[in-house]
Formats: C-alpha cells, structure tokens, sequence
C-alpha cells in the first residue's frame, strides 16, 4: 500500500539535498517515536553512502519492533532534483520502500519535500500503512523544524560519540 506526504521546507533545494544524506537526520527526524541502533556496521556512517545497514528499532525507545535492513540508493538525480531512497526490509515488514524526492519549491529559496512509502506487511499491511501515514507526517513536521532553525539540532556535535549509536539527538537513550 502506498503512502504519499509531501510539505515545504524553507531552505534550498541543495540544503535539503545535504541534509538528507545525513544519518543524523534520520535519528533526529524518527525521535522519540523510533529509536535506531545500528548492528551491522556498528554505527551509522555520517554519510549515507549506497549500502545495506542493519538496525534495531524500539517504538518509543521502549517496544522492540525487530531488525530491519534500511537499503540506501541514489536513483537518477537532476541539479534540481534529488532522489534517495531506502528500499527496505525487516522482521516485521516485507517491504517498506520508502522514496525522498528533494525538487524546487513554490519560489525561490523552499523545497519541495516528498516522501513515497510503499509497504507491505501481510496481514498487518493496513496497520502498517496507517502507521505510516502518522510517522511520515510526524517527520515532515520534525523537518520543518529544523529547516526553520537552519537545521542547528543535527549539525551540532554529539554528547555521546559518533552518529548512529542509538539514542536520541539530545544524547538520552
């Protein structure tokens, strides 16, 4: 089942394209209601790069959801357009192929922020799809967010080490 949001961010096309290939972004952006801890690597690179990495995931750091493969590649990109999408997998779900696209906005100096997941559960396909519908429109707001604050929260450095080691973008687990 498909699930489109798509939302204005205001920055630029090529910030957005930045900040998206930040592992950070994903730890702060999921925050508080998915909690990441990368098992193989060990840690999520500060950049994501085209490869398979293993993670945990605990809804509200506290419920185990299992271990899913987020599976990043770089479609075809244009100057004016990014792609980057996680076609990924896990215990719980079969498909969760999530796609980014980063597009010029309504005028100059905003972006266009789309997310597309296509998910299949089995027979929970419909909860995951409402699940989703909810977590993506909680990540657009989180991207909204730091947009307005020049994306400060996530380019500060970390309390706790390296990216991906698990626990909140202010350092509490």
């Amino acid at each position: 089942m498909l699930v489109t949001v798509t939302t204005e961010l205001p920055c630029t096309v090529e910030l957005a394209g930045d900040v998206v290939r930040s592992s950070r972004l994903l730890v702060h952006v999921y925050w508080p209601l998915l909690v990441f801890r990368p098992v193989d690597p060990p840690e999520l690179p500060v950049t994501w790069r085209v490869e398979d990495y293993l993670v945990t995931m605990r809804l509200l750091g506290l419920v185990p959801l299992g271990r899913q493969t987020i599976s990043i590649s770089f479609p075809t990109t244009t100057p004016d357009r990014l792609l980057l999408r996680d076609n990924g997998s896990g215990q719980l779900l079969r498909r969760w192929d999530h796609l980014i696209t980063i597009e010029p906005g309504s005028r100059p100096g905003r972006t266009r922020y789309t997310d597309r997941i296509d998910v299949e559960a089995g027979r929970f396909t419909v909860v995951a799809w409402a699940f989703a519908h909810m977590l993506y429109r909680w990540r657009q707001r989180r991207w909204r967010h730091l947009a307005a604050r020049d994306f400060a929260p996530i380019s500060a450095p970390r309390r706790d080490g390296p990216t991906g080691t698990g626990t909140s973008p202010t350092g509490r687990t």
